[in-house]
């Protein structure tokens, strides 16, 4: 859903608010998948949409792997750029984490705390 200028999502099957009664467990669940729905949009938006236009023949997981440690093309416009810096790390947390669920583990714990560092470590300049 959006309204020109923001993007909304909503899963009333999954919804959950620091509003309603909440157990312990569900208050730490919650506390401990705050930035899910921000990191997966970012996710979907760079991995499906953004990066088509701009990694050429470069595999999206190695283009972000690529972006992070400084090596990017020098033709992408800036605010394509802005959004990249700004979502790459991430979003490799992200889809690292989904990976693992389909792959390994239905018990894969989310990595709320490497988001939580990766979110913190700001835009992803070369140095």
């Amino acid at each position: 859903l959006t309204d020109g200028r923001q993007l909304y999502f909503a899963d009333f099957g999954l919804a959950l608010s620091s509003r309603f009664d909440l157990s312990a467990d569900e208050s730490t669940f919650l506390s401990d998948h705050l930035a899910y729905d921000h990191c997966y949009t970012a996710s979907h938006l760079l991995q499906y949409h953004l990066l088509d236009g701009v990694r050429g023949d470069t595999e999206r997981e190695a283009f972000l792997h690529d972006w992070i440690a400084g090596r990017r093309p020098g033709d992408i416009p800036p605010e394509i750029t802005a959004i990249i810096d700004r979502h790459a790390r991430p979003t490799v947390v992200v889809d690292s984490f989904f990976r693992r669920l389909l792959t390994e583990s239905k018990q894969t714990p989310f990595p709320a705390a490497e988001i939580k560092r990766q979110l913190g470590a700001g835009a992803t300049i070369p140095s």
